[in-house]
């Protein structure tokens, strides 16, 4: 199978809806061939191309599923004259209702206790963190490149897993729960400049 011969996106957007009614992954590509008409003979040439590393793979492209959509939205006609920090925030909570759109929770739950995708969590996490500061405009180059991505990972991090657990409307208190945990960066920043100035 030749990669041109399906539509990549939509093979993961149609597995993304199958995969919570399935036994296991291998049973969601053979669904999703039959859905999009796709000889299951296709199933090997599939995980090949796409699925690599099975779930670990999976967890890849559904994060470059969502940088993409995340790039096409329209921001706030005010966007330009948001601070910093309310351009993260924006977009920290712009991805987790894309993810809750795209992803049934309870199947990402028991696969994110799975021990192997540990190892990749920190690749994703960054690469998040990343995209978010590329999408806020930052340009920095220097030491403060990577401290703003380490910091955002632990920020978006804690917000994403305390949004698991919201049922309040419009993500009202994973917003106000990402709200406390920037004030907490913010606040350990200007300790640190105090610090830095009496010495």
């Amino acid at each position: 199978m030749q990669k041109t011969k399906i539509d990549k996106t939509k093979f993961f957007m149609n597995l993304l809806e199958i995969i919570p009614h399935s036994m296991n992954l291998d049973d969601a590509i053979y669904k999703t061939l039959k859905k999009i008409k796709l000889n299951e003979s296709s199933f090997n040439d599939i995980k090949s191309n796409f699925l690599p590393n099975g779930t670990k793979s999976l967890m890849n492209e559904i994060n470059e599923i969502i940088d993409s959509k995340l790039r096409k939205l329209k921001k706030p006609n005010n966007f330009m004259k948001f601070r910093v920090n309310d351009k993260v925030k924006y977009f920290v909570i712009q991805r987790i209702k894309i993810f809750n759109d795209l992803i049934d929770k309870k199947f990402f739950l028991k696969e994110i206790l799975n021990p192997n995708l540990f190892i990749n969590s920190n690749k994703i996490l960054f690469n998040i963190a990343d995209e978010i500061w590329f999408l806020c405009g930052d340009k920095s180059t220097d030491f403060n490149y990577y401290t703003k991505r380490f910091i955002l990972m632990n920020v978006y991090a804690a917000t994403f897993s305390f949004s698991f657990f919201d049922k309040s409307e419009s993500l009202s208190k994973t917003k106000a729960f990402l709200d406390k945990q920037i004030k907490l960066v913010l606040a350990f920043g200007k300790i640190k400049q105090n610090i830095k100035k009496s010495m």
